[in-house]
């Protein structure tokens, strides 16, 4: 992967196959702080998911991309998590990198965040790319199916939305 920040937005197309795979994981409510923010806003960590998780390295092993090094995906561990959001609803701005590792301005640890539902209005992605001395502010709205595609060290978040259901799935993979 190469040293700078990077976002890839692509569309999975169906969605069924990668929902269906996250119904079979273990459900639980996340301990501590969460991004998620905002009225009915609610985050759920997923245990022992492997189909959602072989379903997005299919994925991403077909998209030919200079920023992902596909070597990486021999040895990993991964975290798995659903955000639903209704009106209002909003993620800070925050990144993935771990505590320890703020002062990291490139990461190699990839973020996928898969979109199952969007609302009618608001509700964009925006994201912060640092390049040397350059940081710029982008949004993107998000349609049913995008799959996005960032390091760990990508500061991002979600402006508050427009009625109806937000859904998002979030897959980290961190290499070893």
């Amino acid at each position: 992967m190469l040293e700078q920040n990077w976002l890839l937005k692509t569309n999975v197309g169906d969605i069924t196959p990668y929902i269906k795979a996250i119904e079979q994981g273990r459900k639980e409510d996340p301990i501590g702080k969460t991004s998620a923010k905002g009225p009915n806003s609610k985050q759920v960590n997923i245990f022992g998911n492997y189909n959602y998780q072989n379903l997005i390295i299919d994925f991403i092993n077909e998209i030919n991309d200079p920023h992902i090094d596909k070597s990486k995906f021999d040895k990993f561990e991964t975290s798995l998590w659903t955000v639903e959001g209704q009106e209002h609803s909003y993620h800070e701005l925050h990144r993935h990198s771990q505590a320890a590792e703020e002062h990291i301005r490139y990461n190699n640890n990839l973020s996928t965040v898969l979109y199952l539902n969007v609302p009618s209005s608001g509700g964009d992605f925006y994201f912060i790319v640092e390049k040397e001395k350059d940081n710029r502010l982008y949004r993107l709205t998000p349609q049913v199916g995008d799959l996005i595609i960032f390091p760990w060290s990508v500061y991002h978040g979600v402006y508050p939305q427009g009625p109806g259901l937000r859904k998002s799935v979030s897959l980290d993979f961190e290499f070893k």
